[in-house]
């Protein structure tokens, strides 16, 4: 995460642009020194990820559903399943 001002945004956004898209980094900037003003800037993989992340747990079954499959991979119970013939295969 970056912080600059909206000048220098100004002088150089080309350059901060790139730099965004290609680390998925987060520009901040700053405006009339209040923080609840300030502008972030984020590429569109962040974007896309975040938009996904946040109707994924926009319901409870949803919520539910993910939490299940964590936990199930976690204490190691996952199925292998395979595109092709779409059977799924215990491991």
């Amino acid at each position: 995460m970056k912080a600059v001002t909206i000048s220098s945004l100004r002088t150089n956004m080309k350059g901060y642009f790139d730099e965004i898209s290609a680390t998925e980094d987060v520009l901040i900037v700053p405006r009339n020194n209040n923080e609840d003003d300030a502008i972030v800037v984020i590429s569109i993989k962040e974007y896309n990820a975040l938009t996904e992340t946040a109707h994924l747990m926009s319901t409870e079954a949803n919520r539910k559903r993910l939490e299940k499959s964590m936990e199930s991979l976690k204490n190691g119970r996952m199925k292998q399943f395979s595109l092709e013939d779409e059977k799924s295969v215990e491991l």
